[in-house]
């Protein structure tokens, strides 16, 4: 469970071809391998600071992170706040307290906390409609009538919003975007994909939106505005929220690891206005912001604001499974990680070239930590090993404060009948790159001894135990993860951790989709053998040269597409700024992609045209499965945007 969360915020800014990777690790990774890799207790406890500085250079060193910023903070206690590693590799420059990380995403929850303030001063309130507030923002919710978009679901990702598109990541124009400018950049991402405010779904986009309304309640820029209301008074000096940075000396140097060596980020510029991944902060300032967490935002002996919105902070408002009681999750700024069997921690994560970071706390046992590394590497086992030694001297939560029961009450089984079925995902990140969740992350709900098992597609199946109402759990959790629950329209859905919601549906559809995807799969692998046998036939006079196309042309289809997935996935990783423009690796992905398609078409085209030609039955049977489901598999990219990717347009 703890690896789950960390790669859960990491995935945010990481990566755009999240559902690949997770195809190739359902079907290339035994699940007993990803539980036991999940297990914290695999790593021993350091039991004191050198301990776990030590401990925390060796993952540092085997895991390739040049540099890492550091803040651990117990109480009224800085543990540690300083760094590890190397800043810059070209000068020498070490992490110290006060060298700056670009934090990306963390940067939201310092949004979050001025748009909270301008709700203190009347500003704004969470529920008004985005339309009322900035009518002058476009969007489109087919809903707008019945559930209109509202400031908390921008706050909480529930507007429906699609996520950044690759050529929105970078700014490579030499102007900083601002005011409704910012925005409008956006325009395409701006679409509600289901009703506001039924299910969280990360997209940066939301935060650029309320870098916008910061700067028209406020009358300020949004970061003068936070540097104003916040940093300041915490004390946050060294921290600032610049698009561009002018004096490099202060900053550590973002890496990627490739053949052995290090090679170096530039300093990308964000796009947008910068409200949802501009921060750069340091060990010594995160310090502050923890304590600031920790002290239940008292400032020198003031509260900053009252504790309701610090309570309203930490709270999930607007989702479906949030209305059920469930409480995992995004609430206003942050997540919650309730993994740990210690402690319920809680924070924001982020990531981007070079970088990746983490804060996480806990009020209740005011404990919590910050860490970045600028070598690009998740951060699992640097986080388990601070956890476990910042509770190490707490007692696990006892199972007599467990919420409810193990099994359902059987007055409430003949209900629970209604939930059992098939569910399909309503909520990818990504209409172009997750569709495909859609269609191999359906599940099955069944009922067995009074739990309930949760039986994907591939993999194993979870069985979850009734806590109370329409809320469960998983084995060894401590709070109630899995709601089931009726949506407006009567259907039944499954909300499932962090931000999986699924619906009810008929299961011969998606059983249809499952074959037809599953045999393109395996037409995609025999078409590249047999577009060599092909060959060797026609080299051979087995069959005429005359016919050569109709035997190779599929096999060409998947070269195309190997080389376009290829090289988009090792730009995303290495340049992405290539996105952003016509160039030779942008009009590459995009001939190639197209090709894919072209040739396809063209193979079945072909085998039409010469069938009569062909005397064979099995050579015939063979040139159809190709050609048939290698089309349709060109047709379902095509659908989503695949075929001719303009990857500088999106």
């Amino acid at each position: 469970m703890q690896m789950k969360s960390i790669l859960v915020k990491s995935i945010p800014v990481k990566s755009r071809f999240s559902f690949w990777l997770s195809i190739l690790l359902l079907y290339l990774l035994p699940a007993h391998l990803l539980v036991a890799q999940s297990d914290p207790r695999m790593i021993s406890d350091p039991q004191t600071i050198s301990e776990l500085t030590a401990q925390i250079q060796n993952v540092m060193q085997q895991e390739n992170m040049p540099g890492l910023m550091l803040s651990i903070v117990s109480k009224d206690s800085i543990l540690f706040s300083g760094g590890l590693g190397a800043a810059d590799l070209k000068t020498g420059q070490k992490v110290d307290g006060n060298t700056l990380f670009h934090m990306y995403s963390v940067t939201k929850m310092f949004t979050a906390l001025a748009i909270l303030k301008l709700i203190s001063s009347g500003a704004l309130h969470l529920d008004d409609k985005l339309k009322d507030i900035a009518p002058e923002v476009a969007f489109d919710n087919p809903w707008e009538e019945t559930h209109p978009l509202r400031l908390v679901h921008l706050l909480e990702h529930s507007s429906g919003f699609d996520d950044t598109h690759l050529n929105m990541i970078h700014n490579t124009s030499g102007r900083d975007l601002k005011g409704l400018q910012a925005v409008s950049f956006y325009r395409t991402c701006l679409v509600s994909r289901w009703k506001p405010g039924l299910v969280s779904s990360y997209a940066n986009p939301n935060y650029t939106v309320l870098g916008y309304l910061i700067e028209k309640y406020s009358r300020m820029r949004w970061d003068d505005y936070i540097q104003k209301m916040l940093l300041k008074p915490l004390g946050m000096d060294h921290s600032d929220l610049e698009l561009r940075i002018k004096d490099e000396s202060g900053y550590a140097r973002g890496y990627r690891f490739e053949d052995g060596h290090y090679i170096e980020f530039p300093f990308f510029v964000p796009t947008g206005n910068g409200a949802a991944s501009a921060l750069h902060s340091c060990a010594d300032d995160m310090s502050r912001y923890l304590r600031f967490f920790l002290d239940d935002w008292n400032v020198n002996g003031t509260r900053w604001l009252d504790s309701t919105y610090l309570s309203a902070m930490e709270t999930i408002h607007s989702t479906a499974g949030a209305r059920e009681g469930l409480q995992i999750g995004y609430a206003l700024g942050n997540s919650t990680y309730y993994n740990h069997t210690k402690a319920d921690f809680r924070g924001h994560g982020g990531g981007g070239d070079g970088f990746e970071s983490l804060i996480n706390y806990d009020r209740r046992h005011r404990i919590g930590y910050a860490i970045a590394n600028n070598g690009g590497q998740g951060m699992w086992r640097i986080s388990v090993l601070i956890e476990n030694f910042l509770t190490r001297d707490l007692p696990d939560f006892a199972s007599a404060a467990l919420e409810g029961q193990s099994t359902i009450p059987a007055s409430a089984k003949p209900a629970l009948a209604d939930y059992q079925g098939y569910y399909k995902p309503v909520n990818v990140r990504s209409e172009q790159w997750n569709f495909l969740q859609r269609v191999i992350g359906v599940v099955k709900l069944s009922e067995w001894e009074g739990r309930l098992v949760i039986k994907p597609l591939l993999g194993p199946a979870d069985t979850v135990a009734w806590v109370r109402d329409r809320l469960w759990k998983r084995a060894g959790e401590h709070h109630a993860s899995v709601a089931i629950g009726l949506d407006e329209d009567g259907k039944p859905f499954v909300q499932s951790g962090m931000h999986q919601y699924y619906r009810k549906t008929t299961y011969l559809p998606v059983l249809a989709q499952q074959l037809f995807l599953g045999l393109s799969v395996v037409a995609l692998l025999f078409s590249l053998l047999w577009a060599v046998v092909w060959s060797v036939m026609v080299l051979t006079g087995k069959v005429s040269k005359r016919q050569v196309l109709v035997g190779i042309l599929p096999g060409l289809a998947i070269v195309s597409a190997v080389v376009a997935f290829r090289l988009t996935t090792l730009t995303d990783y290495t340049n992405r700024i290539a996105f952003n423009s016509v160039n030779l690796t942008s009009l590459t992905i995009f001939v190639t992609s197209l090709g894919f398609g072209l040739f396809s078409v063209a193979g079945l085209g072909m085998l039409a045209r010469q069938w009569s030609q062909l005397k064979s039955a099995w050579i015939k049977g063979i040139l159809t499965f190709n050609a048939i489901f290698v089309t349709y598999l060109a047709l379902l990219l095509w659908m989503h945007g695949w075929i001719g990717l303009r990857v500088w347009a999106l």
